[in-house]
């Protein structure tokens, strides 16, 4: 993985160029200044950061290009084939994560808290997915046994609520749906106090426009145990919860979207 550090403003340029006005998982207004009177001079300063930075070369005299490099990254950001999208929260802020996949190519962004971005290409899907599951605050422990149980959505928004005020009604209406009665307990203390909790989205994508997209969420304690809670095939399908891990989390991201984008080809 290769990570470069990239100013809105060049971010903007970019996209200006490109004849982009929205990128998918972050709209526009990431890219632009907070203060309205510097948008004036906001693609000036772009360029000249892409300039300074060796991303745009030539003179404006003569015309100015992106590297090779900046062009296939920019490209896979403004028309992926499949955004993988990571979305957490921390403390009042909602932080984001997205992986832009374009054929080989698959760009990571993130913004820090000073306002720049983070642009990163990875090596290859499983990796991208990994940095999403951690993103999420998946826990690193590797998962010792499967837990698995398959409910409506109105069940499982029924226990998650309760959890907090009804724990052992809640522990045992999971035993009776299928877990165990350790399993039980951490899935009820996951989700009455979730330490780190996020939605992982994969959106299929054509023409800078999403076209379907299967969220999972993921929810880990302070014990660091992850739940993961994954909508259904279908709309008859069940909801289904699953204990999970960094690991887990990105072997079914991986594996569910490389079968999709199989069947689909």
């Amino acid at each position: 993985m290769v990570a470069i550090d990239i100013h809105p403003s060049e971010l903007a340029y970019a996209f200006a160029y490109a004849k982009i006005q929205s990128v998918i998982g972050w709209g526009d207004a990431p890219f632009l200044p907070e203060d309205e009177a510097a948008l004036a001079g906001w693609g000036a300063e772009g360029e000249e950061r892409l300039r300074a930075a060796g991303h745009l070369i030539g003179e404006p005299e003569t015309g100015l290009n992106f590297t090779d490099e900046m062009t296939s990254a920019i490209m896979a950001l403004i028309n992926p084939s499949i955004v993988v999208l990571a979305e957490r929260k921390a403390g009042d802020q909602a932080q984001c994560l997205s992986v832009h996949v374009a054929g080989a190519e698959l760009i990571g962004l993130v913004r820090r808290p000073d306002g720049m971005f983070e642009m990163t290409r990875y090596t290859d899907f499983t990796a991208a997915a990994g940095a999403c599951a951690g993103f999420v605050g998946a826990t690193l422990d590797r998962l010792e046994h499967e837990a698995r149980i398959e409910t409506d959505h109105k069940t499982l928004a029924t226990l998650h609520g309760a959890a907090g005020n009804r724990p052992k009604d809640v522990i045992a209406a999971l035993v009776g749906l299928g877990l165990s009665e350790v399993d039980a307990a951490s899935a009820t203390r996951t989700f009455a106090e979730p330490a780190a909790a996020g939605v992982l989205s994969v959106s299929y994508c054509a023409g800078n426009v999403v076209q379907d997209v299967e969220p999972i969420t993921a929810m880990t304690s302070a014990d660091g145990e992850t739940w993961i809670i994954f909508p259904p095939a279908s709309m008859e399908g069940p909801m289904v919860l699953e204990r999970s891990s960094v690991g887990a989390l990105t072997a079914r991201v991986a594996v569910t979207t490389a079968a999709r984008v199989e069947a689909a080809s």
